[in-house]
């Protein structure tokens, strides 16, 4: 019997393995900076680059891998609940990289390697933009602002590779709705050849 999955069903497992992949890699680098490498001054976080995939693929279904990777980092990092609500709570602003997207366009981004780096790096700025007001709010000085907004900055640098080297990947880094579509008139275009 061959059974289809759903467009909600696809788009469940495609955002849990997202997530499970956020996850992972956060305790690996986790790991790798409070066991391997103690010494270290600066840590990279995987969440901006998941954030933006995913804001690619789902659009606002990225808040979910944003918040969450905030807290989980907050978390690992031993904080307490104002650092769990400034990572969970602040990432969120990351969310307004959808104008980009929405105005310069998905596939625009996509194919433009530049553009696609810009990107990444929006969605890494917007969220410390947002840690940085979610401490102002809390009552968090000047100086505790100031390194919210240049501790990630590595992280940065980390997206805009990633997403620069995902970009090509057929359907990876690519608006789901639209990829499906695309797939789904190729093959009716190759079994119409057949006949």
């Amino acid at each position: 019997m061959n059974r289809q999955r759903t467009f909600g069903q696809y788009r469940s497992i495609d955002l849990t393995i997202l997530l499970i992949v956020q996850v992972a890699s956060q305790f690996v680098i986790h790991f790798a900076a409070t066991v391997l490498y103690t010494d270290q001054l600066y840590v990279v976080s995987p969440v901006a680059a998941v954030a933006a995939l995913v804001m690619m693929r789902w659009n606002g279904w990225a808040a979910i891998h944003i918040l969450l990777g905030g807290v989980l980092y907050a978390l690992m990092a031993g904080g307490n609940w104002q650092h769990i609500l400034i990572y969970g709570g602040g990432n969120l602003l990351a969310l307004i990289a959808l104008l980009m997207l929405n105005y310069v366009g998905k596939e625009r981004i996509r194919k433009d390697g530049l553009l696609t780096m810009l990107y990444a790096l929006l969605t890494q700025l917007l969220m410390q933009v947002g840690r940085s007001v979610v401490a102002a709010v809390l009552g968090f000085p000047a100086g505790a602002l100031l390194g919210f907004l240049t501790t990630d900055l590595l992280s940065g640098l980390f997206s805009m590779v990633i997403l620069w080297s995902i970009r090509r990947v057929d359907g990876l880094f690519e608006d789901q709705k639209q990829y499906l579509l695309r797939i789904a008139r190729e093959q009716k275009n190759e079994r119409g050849e057949q006949f």
